[in-house]
């Protein structure tokens, strides 16, 4: 039986796919639009469109009544360097934005207030002392990587006390579109490639096709199986950061990339971006799992020959 969706974000990257496939497992989507073209955009995809600005949910709370499940994907734009100063400035908007969610969500009756996914990355989560994270790891501490975004706003969602259900993509949700193809795709093709440090850290990715494929699946379960749990959406195959690379340079016919220190990259990109890509987990994927979701793409060996495959860019 559909259910009813609404997406936060569905113009994005990860947003797209997710409508494409709960509008195809026959799920209602309904998804914000700010602009008439992301309108236009959603309903070429089978959402119907609720107009506003994500900012300001005071416009548009009362078309959550009746949802089963809130999808938020809502990301503030990242300027090319992210330093102190604009890690503060986004953990702000982050905060005021979950803060002000939080109380509309609050204020819709039990009976008729969707599930909220909270969605955020790896590098939240505290590895134990067997450097694994999993659906019972606690928020990392102290903050490092883009924790120092995901865990303020996740404390400030928690605030509203809501239901909530809590999703953590790979550090890198990769596939043909965002990040991935301009820091590996385009600069492989450039020569400007470099992996970050040795490049010998486990870094934990998933395929876009995955990511929103957890999404969609986890929506269609039941309420109970929802509050209050946490899911690790990643494909949990212990990559390094140099294979990722290197196996990605090999499948485009480009020679592999050298390494940069992560120092460096940290002046360059800020700190965040360094330990993002510097970041190092086994992903306990168990609990996604036990509710019967296989993953499509569950290695890079698979994912990214696809996804070179979707850009044009498969050589080898």
């Amino acid at each position: 039986m559909g259910r009813k969706l609404f997406v936060l974000g569905g113009t994005g990257f990860i947003g797209q796919e997710v409508v494409v496939q709960a509008v195809a497992a026959g799920h209602t989507v309904h998804a914000l639009a700010r602009s008439g073209a992301s309108a236009a955009a959603l309903e070429a995809l089978g959402a119907q469109v609720v107009r506003g600005e994500a900012d300001h949910p005071d416009q548009w709370a009362e078309q959550l009544r009746g949802a089963d499940v809130l999808i938020d994907l809502v990301q503030p734009p990242l300027p090319k360097r992210l330093g102190s100063r604009a890690i503060a400035r986004i953990v702000a908007r982050r905060e005021a934005f979950a803060t002000a969610l939080g109380a509309q969500l609050a204020a819709i009756p039990d009976a008729e207030r969707p599930v909220w996914f909270a969605i955020s990355g790896a590098d939240d989560l505290q590895p134990d002392a067997s450097g694994t994270i999993s659906h019972d790891s606690p928020l990392r501490s102290p903050l490092r990587g883009f924790s120092r975004i995901g865990v303020p706003a996740r404390r400030a969602a928690e605030r509203a006390g809501v239901e909530m259900t809590f999703v953590y993509f790979g550090g890198m949700v990769y596939g043909p579109g965002k990040g991935f193809v301009e820091y590996v795709v385009d600069a492989l093709r450039k020569r400007r490639a470099r992996v970050v440090g040795p490049g010998e850290n486990r870094l934990p990715v998933v395929h876009v096709t995955d990511a929103a494929g957890a999404l969609v699946h986890l929506a269609g379960l039941p309420r109970e199986q929802l509050a209050g749990r946490t899911f690790l959406a990643m494909d949990g195959s212990d990559v390094t950061q140099r294979q990722l690379f290197d196996e990605t340079a090999a499948l485009m016919g480009r020679k592999s990339p050298g390494s940069a220190p992560a120092g460096l990259v940290a002046l360059i990109a800020g700190k965040p971006a360094a330990e993002l890509m510097t970041f190092d987990a086994h992903a306990d994927i168990s609990a996604l799992l036990a509710t019967g979701f296989s993953l499509r793409y569950p290695t890079i060996s698979e994912g990214v020959r696809q996804t070179l495959a979707d850009l044009g860019e498969l050589k080898g």
